[in-house]
């Protein structure tokens, strides 16, 4: 079960970095350049180990791939928080973004509860 939710929350999230790319190129903090392409090469990541994920056929080296893509988009996550106005996000909660950041700790333990 968790290997589908997991791969649903890639896939999905791949998807919209593909439809919204500006909004995610937006989050990426001021001092990395090439904005536009990271959004863009992040969601492909997603998309890919989403269907690496919903195929099934998923090793051990890649949910350890995917561990660490999270952790290394983690940085934008604290930047939305800190950031939230200069970012047009004032209408989010503070809380939803700072609730964000252990969700991503959550994920990595369903990813590494999928390994074998």
């Amino acid at each position: 079960m968790k290997r589908i939710i997991m791969g649903g929350v890639f896939f999905a999230a791949g998807v919209i970095h593909f439809l919204k790319p500006g909004k995610f190129a937006g989050i990426v903090p001021a001092i990395i350049p090439f904005k536009t392409f990271i959004a863009y090469f992040t969601g492909l990541l997603e998309i890919i180990f989403g269907i690496l994920l919903l195929g099934g056929k998923v090793r051990n080296s890649q949910l350890t791939a995917m561990q660490a893509f999270l952790w290394a988009v983690f940085p934008a996550n604290i930047y939305m928080y800190t950031h939230q106005r200069q970012l047009g996000l004032s209408h989010l909660p503070k809380w939803a973004l700072l609730g964000r950041l252990p969700l991503q700790k959550l994920m990595v333990d369903m990813l590494g509860d999928i390994k074998k």
